[in-house]
C-alpha cells in the first residue's frame, strides 16, 4: 500500500506559489490556480486512500506442485538385477523427470510414500552385508532433495538397526503419524507431519503407514512400536494441521492402498484388516486437498473421491506423480481453486541422471560382484514360466531347502517370479536370488492334516472352475499369484471341476491318505505364518523352528552345498482334468499372464 501512495505524498505540502482562491482561464479553459490547485490535489489523494481502504485487494495467485514416488524398493539404476538387463525404472531416471518438473515450477515439493530401502539386491547388500557405507537409496534421495517420506512396511524388513541407520542418514523426515513408539530419540521416533512454507503458502504434509506390520514382520523387527488405525489417526492430525498449525493446504502421503479397483469399486481380496484405507480416508475426512499413496504397486493417474484428489505413481520408480494445486489469496487466506494430477512414466527417452550413477557406482559394483558369484552348475535350462500350473523343479528346489533347514515333513511355497530362467552351465547368486526376492524368514510350525488341506484348498481358489466360458480368465482374481502356494512332502490333485473348498483330492502323506488330526511339521515363510494372503488357518500355529536369516539366503546356501540343481520335478501334484492344465499352460505361452 505504501509503495502505491508514496509518489503522491510530496503533493501534500503547501504550494510555494499558491496565490488566489479561484479559477483562471487559460487556453479557453478554466484551470485551478493557487490554493485551489492544492485543494484538488489533496482531494485526489484522499479519494485514492479511500479506494484502497474499502476496495478488496486484487487476488494473488500461485501454483504449487508436489512430485512423488512410491515403492521404489531400492531401485536406483535403470536395471533389472535378476535378468541383468536395462529397465525403465529407478531413481536415476526419475530424477531427470523431477528436475524437469522443478524447471517448470520452482514452487515444487518432492515426497515419497515408502517401501524405500528394501527390494533389490543393492538394498539387501547394504542393509545386511555392508552396514559401514551409507545406505545408497538414502544417499540418492538426499541428493534429489526430498522434503519428506512416509514410512513403509518394508522399511522394517532388515530390523531396527538397519532402519535407524538409514533414517539417521536422511536429510528429510520419515513421517508416520500412526506409528507410535517408546523412543524419545529423534532418530528412532517418527514425526507425524511436516509443515513447509512454499511461496507464502503453508503446506501440511501428513504421513501414514499401513498398520499390518505385526502380521507380516518378526516381532524383534518392530519392538517398541505400535501401529494405530490410519483413518482415526488422520482425522486427529488433520484437525491439528488446520486449526493449530493454520496450514492452507493438507497433503497426505500414505503407505496404504485404495483397497478396491479404482474403476469398478470392487474390493481387492486378501487384505489384512485396515491394511488399505485410502478410499475410506477420502470418504471420511472432508477437506483433504490430495492423497498420494502407495503399497499396492498399482498406478492411479488421478481420481476424485468426495473432492479429494487421489494419485499413485508406479512402483520401482517406473513413474513419477505430479500434483498441481492452483491457489488464490483473498482476505488474507489462501484457497485451493483447482487441482489436478498426472503420472509421468519412465521411458527409453528419459536419460538417467549421470550424477546419481556416479555417486552410487561403488555400491553398484559391490552388489554386482556379489550377484555374479558362481555357486553351482546345472545341466539343462530351467524356467519358472509354467510353475504355477504344473510341478516344476525350481519350485521343488525352494521347497526342499525349506524342508531341510526347517526339519519339516511338508513345505509350502509360491512362485514369486514366473519370469525366472536359469540357463545350462554355471549358476550364480543372481539366478538363485531371482527365485526369491522377498525378505521372508522361515518358520516350522505344527499343524494338523485338516489345516494343511484348508491351506491347499485356499490356494486352489486361485483358479476358475472348469470348464471356463469362452473369453473368461482362467484364474479367478481371488488371489494374487504370489499367494498361490504349492506343497512338497505330500501328494495331491487339484480338481478344477469341483467347487472351491473341495478341489483337493487324493491328498496323501507317505503314500497314505492324510488324516485330519494327523500332526505335521510344516515349513512356511514368515508372511504365511502371519496369515498373509488370507492363510488364516496357519496363524498362531505352534512354532517349532524360526530362522535368523531370510529364506533367500538359506536357498543360496542350500544350492552352494549341493553344487547342482534338480532338473526334474518330483511330480507330487497336478491339476485335473488334463485339458484344464493344458489351457493354463497355453494361456502363458500366448502371453496372457495372470496376476
Amino acid at each position: 500500500m505504501l509503495s502505491l501512495i508514496q509518489p503522491f505524498s510530496s503533493h501534500c505540502r503547501p504550494s510555494s506559489n499558491s496565490e488566489g482562491h479561484g479559477l483562471a482561464r487559460k487556453d479557453g479553459r478554466f484551470r485551478p490556480v493557487g490554493t485551489t490547485l492544492a485543494f484538488f490535489r489533496r482531494s485526489a489523494i484522499l479519494l485514492l486512500l479511500f479506494f484502497f481502504a474499502v476496495a478488496p485487494l486484487a487476488a494473488e495467485e500461485v501454483r504449487i506442485t508436489i512430485a512423488a514416488t512410491t515403492d521404489t524398493h531400492a531401485n536406483i539404476w535403470p536395471l533389472d538385477y535378476y535378468r541383468n538387463q536395462p529397465a525403465n525404472r529407478g531413481l536415476a531416471k526419475a530424477f531427470t523427470i523431477i528436475q524437469s518438473i522443478r524447471a517448470q515450477n520452482p514452487n515444487t515439493l518432492l515426497v515419497d510414500c515408502g517401501d524405500t530401502i528394501q527390494g533389490t539386491p543393492l538394498g539387501y547388500y547394504f542393509s545386511r552385508r555392508d552396514l559401514e557405507r551409507p545406505t545408497p537409496v538414502v544417499l540418492v534421495m538426499n541428493r534429489m532433495g526430498y522434503d519428506a517420506m512416509a514410512v513403509g512396511n518394508h522399511e522394517f524388513n532388515f530390523g531396527l538397526k538397519a532402519l535407524w541407520k538409514a533414517k539417521k542418514e536422511s536429510r528429510f523426515p520419515w513421517l508416520s503419524a500412526n506409528t507410535r513408539g517408546v523412543y524419545a530419540d529423534p532418530v528412532r521416533a517418527f514425526p507425524p507431519f511436516l509443515v513447509k512454507e512454499v511461496a507464502g503458502v503453508r503446506v501440511g504434509i501428513l504421513g501414514l503407514t499401513t498398520p499390518g506390520i505385526p502380521r507380516w514382520e518378526l516381532p524383534e523387527h518392530y519392538t517398541g512400536y505400535k501401529f494405530q488405525g490410519i483413518v482415526s489417526t488422520a482425522r486427529k492430525f488433520f484437525s491439528i494441521l488446520r486449526n493449530r498449525e493454520r496450514v492452507d493446504v493438507v497433503i497426505l502421503i500414505v503407505h496404504s492402498g485404495l483397497n478396491r479397483d479404482p474403476e469398478t469399486g470392487q474390493i481387492h481380496p486378501g487384505q489384512v484388516p485396515g491394511e488399505n484405507a485410502v478410499w475410506e480416508l477420502a470418504h471420511s475426512i472432508p477437506g483433504i486437498d490430495a492423497i498420494i499413496f502407495g503399497h499396492t504397486h498399482q498406478e492411479v493417474e488421478g481420481r476424485f473421491v468426495k473432492g479429494v484428489l487421489l494419485t499413485q505413481p508406479k512402483n520401482w520408480a517406473q513413474s513419477v506423480a505430479q500434483v498441481d494445486l492452483s491457489l488464490s489469496r483473498r482476505d488474507g487466506r489462501w484457497k485451493v481453486e483447482a487441482k489436478q494430477s498426472k503420472v509421468i512414466r519412465v521411458t527409453d527417452e528419459v536419460v538417467a541422471d549421470p550424477e546419481i550413477l556416479v555417486m552410487t557406482r561403488e555400491h553398484e559394483e559391490a552388489t554386482q560382484k556379489y550377484l555374479e558369484t558362481p555357486i553351482a552348475r546345472v545341466d539343462k535350462t530351467l524356467s519358472a514360466q509354467n510353475a504355477r500350473y504344473e510341478d516344476n523343479p525350481l519350485v521343488d528346489l525352494i521347497l526342499k531347502a525349506e524342508m531341510e533347514y526347517g526339519k519339516a515333513d511338508v513345505a509350502l511355497a509360491s512362485v514369486f517370479n514366473p519370469a525366472a530362467k536359469i540357463p545350462a552351465g554355471p549358476v550364480t547368486v543372481r539366478q538363485i536370488a531371482s527365485l526369491y526376492f522377498y525378505e521372508n524368514t522361515l518358520y516350522t510350525v505344527e499343524v494338523t492334516g485338516k489345516a494343511l488341506k484348508l491351506a491347499l484348498e485356499h490356494a486352489a481358489e486361485y483358479f476358475q472352475g472348469w470348464p471356463v466360458a469362452p473369453g473368461t480368465p482362467l484364474t479367478s482374481g481371488k488371489l494374487f499369484g504370489y499367494n498361490y502356494d504349492m506343497a512338497e512332502g505330500v501328494s495331491y490333485k487339484i480338481d478344477l471341476r469341483r467347487p472351491p473348498g473341495s478341489r483337493i483330492v487324493d491328498l496323501k502323506f507317505h503314500d497314505q491318505p492324510l488324516q485330519p488330526q494327523q500332526k505335521l511339521r510344516l515349513a512356511v515363510n514368515s508372511y504365511r505364518y502371519a496369515g498373509g494372503g488370507q492363510y488364516t488357518m496357519l496363524r498362531h500355529a505352534p512354532i517349532l523352528f524360526q530362522s535368523a536369516v531370510e529364506v533367500r539366503d538359506l536357498l543360496i546356501d542350500f544350492v552352494t552345498r549341493n553344487g547342482t540343481l534338480p532338473t526334474k520335478p518330483t511330480g507330487n501334484w497336478e491339476i485335473i482334468p488334463p485339458e484344464a492344465r493344458e489351457a493354463l499352460v497355453q494361456s502363458v505361452a500366448s502371453g496372457d499372464r495372470a496376476r
